[in-house]
This record gives structure tokens, sequence and C-alpha cells, in this order.
């Protein structure tokens, strides 16, 4: 059983699929720090950043609001009119909830992308770290941990070891750096 594990990021970039996708279980980490100026509530499309304002405050994921969810939506639609279209399809994904809003959209993307993975969320606990890791593995019957490549920086491989969980690290040779927004294009050009 292949389990990984990552934050809701906002209309994540393809490579965060690609990995849901070689996973049996994909757990969605709502129980841990907000990383201000990363990708948890925006998104980089021709170089230009696409955010969705949100409450200050070093809160958990799970307790963080969208500030003017709505109005900072039509903007990102009004900003990215050649993808309107596409766009649109998450309207109903957009609430005053960042963990809800971006787990609803990881959701609908993955839907879209007919990725069969079973999406889960994680559960609050004492535990931190790797330890937090290993326990949301065990307790979805991993016997494997798919890490994305920043992993190698962070994650203790003994205490995964300690539990016979084998670690592997996504593929960088395979890895698509490419825009969602691209690839939903793409796909429903191929289908129509």
């Amino acid at each position: 059983m292949i389990v990984t594990i990552h934050q809701p990021n906002f209309m994540p970039w393809f490579p965060f699929f690609q990995k849901m996708e070689c996973a049996d279980i994909f757990i969605v980490l709502r129980y841990c720090q907000f990383r201000k100026n990363n990708f948890q509530n925006r998104f980089n499309l021709n170089n230009k950043w696409h955010t969705m304002s949100i409450q200050q405050g070093l809160d958990l994921i799970i307790n963080k609001k969208y500030v003017t969810p709505i109005k900072d939506w039509n903007n990102i639609k009004k900003s990215l009119a050649a993808y309107e279209s596409i766009l649109n399809e998450f309207d109903n994904c957009i609430s005053e909830s960042h963990s809800e809003t971006n787990t609803a959209i990881i959701n609908k993307i993955a839907s879209i992308l007919k990725i069969k993975t079973k999406i889960v969320l994680d559960y609050e606990t004492h535990l931190t770290a790797t330890e937090r890791l290993i326990k949301l593995c065990i307790d979805n019957g991993a016997n494997t941990y798919l890490a994305g490549l920043s992993g190698r920086k962070y994650l203790d491989l003994t205490l995964f070891e300690r539990e016979n969980i084998k670690v592997v690290f996504q593929d960088e040779s395979l890895i698509k750096r490419t825009p969602i927004l691209e690839v939903l294009k793409k796909h429903y050009s191929e289908q129509y």
C-alpha cells in the first residue's frame, strides 16, 4: 500500500497530481502550519501570481479562512480570461474555508483527470514532523511512503525504517512542471 501526503495547495501544479496518481492513498494534511508566501493560497501562471486573500496569523491550515473568497475568485477568473470556462467549473468549490476550498478543488481536478487514488483527510494529533507522517501511514496501512523531492531535506528516514515503511521519492525525471490549468486545457481539447 503506497501512501503520499501533502498540504492542500490552491490550484496545485501538475506534479502534485502526478504524485497522487502514483499512490493508493493520498492524505490531505490540514492539521499543520499554514506557510505564508507559498502555494497554499496562490498559484503562478505566466509569471503572475493569482492569490486568494487569507486571514493573517500563523494558524493551522484547517483553521485558515479566505477573507474575500468570491471576489478574489472572480478576479482570478477575470485575469485569466483564456481559462475562464475551465475555472468556472470550480465555482462551487469556493468557500470561506481555506481547507475545504482547496480540498474540493483537488478532488475535482483528480476526478477530471480520472485519478483513482483514494483521497482521505488527516486528523488532529500531538505528533509532529516525521512521526506524524508515520502515524498517518500506519493508520492507512502503508508499507511504502511516496515523498516529494523536498522530503529529502526534512524526513527522518530512520524512523520510517523502524516501522518497516519503505520511503521512495517522486521520480524527478518523470515530473512535468506544468501549471494545472494548462493540463486541464489540453485535457478538454482532447475530449472534444
